[in-house]
């Protein structure tokens, strides 16, 4: 699904009613104006988005950043769908026209995706826990991984937190995230009905993780709307695309997660059973297939394949590391049969489902605040 979003538009598609724009920075060739809104507007509207205008060297444009389900629901852990695309656009109409800013919807569904976050909310069942879910995947080596800088494991395990210069992929628990500060929350800017939303759960509670792919720039969307297979340069009308964003995640989840677990994640055997099946396979010598057991047994041991690289780099030489990581494959592959736990597998089908997820829901299947689009409470 989606969430955040930033559109970009020519200034002189746009009308203004009121001023209220102030200066945030200016050079010579650059000036930088900002118009968020104020608390008596957000007191009535409840929520709207943050403006940003851009005056350089006498080209003039708008930059609207908000959150599509906010716009609607007043939250984001209820999901829109993709047949919703009409309402978002009126509400964010309507939410700017609240602003002293006049677009035609034309210009709005062909404005320009500057940024842009993909999302998902898979509410667990079966005992699955959040935190128990996180503290595994924290045991997957994504560091060299898609160019990342740091990953942070944070928030006594409630989130999982990697990060480059122009995008970040993060994963947490969304019930524990509702109760944190601005400071310490993941989603820092929650509306006053987000932060109640669980509040009549605290004898029935519930887990949600929540997935989310930021892409923070124009020219980083389009390289991985090509490495999708998908057409470049879009609009809000052409983003907003289930298909596409059901392919970015499930691109994530596989690349940076299933297929770097190397056997962290797939069913348990015991090391004699796990011999037994190498060496039948294989025609292996015993002596290497006492390695490869070795090896796996290491990397599904506490801190998994993370704090075995940290302990082996120490003193081995990098192209060492990337070979028992090929060895620690060809072991996962001939033990397991990539056979993934309950947990993996119950993922894997709810990405595959890729349905709108609804905390609340009413009699017509709309959540509970979506009775009209740009409702007042």
């Amino acid at each position: 699904m989606l969430d955040t979003v930033n559109l970009l538009i020519p200034k002189n598609q746009l009308e203004f009613k009121v001023k209220g724009w102030d200066l945030n920075s200016k050079t010579k060739q650059y000036e930088k104006f900002v118009r968020n809104p104020t608390k008596d507007e957000l007191d009535k509207w409840h929520y709207l988005p943050r403006l940003t205008g851009y005056n350089r060297m006498g080209y003039q444009t708008v930059r609207i950043e908000f959150s599509i389900p906010k716009l609607l629901f007043f939250n984001n852990v209820d999901e829109v769908k993709q047949n919703d695309f009409p309402l978002v656009v009126d509400a964010l109409q309507k939410r700017l026209n609240a602003m002293g800013v006049i677009a035609n919807k034309e210009v709005l569904e062909n404005a320009t995706i500057s940024a842009i976050h993909f999302s998902k909310n898979i509410q667990l069942n079966n005992g699955f826990t959040t935190s128990y879910i996180i503290s595994e995947l924290n045991k997957v080596d994504m560091i060299k991984c898609f160019d990342f800088a740091k990953t942070r494991y944070v928030n006594n395990g409630e989130s999982l937190y990697a990060h480059s210069t122009s995008y970040q992929f993060v994963i947490y628990d969304k019930v524990a995230d509702l109760q944190k500060n601005d400071k310490r929350a993941i989603d820092k800017d929650q509306p006053i009905y987000q932060r109640s939303l669980f509040t009549d759960i605290k004898d029935k509670p519930i887990e949600i993780l929540r997935f989310e792919i930021r892409l923070g720039n124009k020219q980083k969307i389009d390289r991985f709307m090509e490495r999708l297979d998908c057409q470049k340069n879009l609009v809000f009308k052409d983003i907003f695309n289930f298909g596409i964003s059901q392919k970015v995640i499930t691109f994530y989840w596989n690349k940076l997660i299933k297929e770097r677990s190397l056997g962290l994640f797939c069913l348990p055997f015991t090391m004699k059973d796990a011999l037994r099946t190498i060496l039948a396979s294989n025609r292996m010598k015993p002596k290497q297939g006492i390695y490869l057991i070795g090896l796996l047994t290491l990397a599904r041991d506490e801190g998994g394949i993370r704090a075995l690289r940290s302990l082996l780099s120490k003193k081995t030489h990098q192209r060492t590391w990337y070979r028992f990581v090929r060895d620690m494959k060809i072991a996962n592959e001939l033990i397991t049969q990539n056979k993934f736990r309950d947990w993996v597998v119950y993922i894997d089908e709810k990405l595959a489902e890729f349905e709108a997820y609804k905390y609340k829901k009413t009699e017509n299947g709309l959540s509970t605040l979506q009775d009209l689009p740009c409702k007042e409470l």
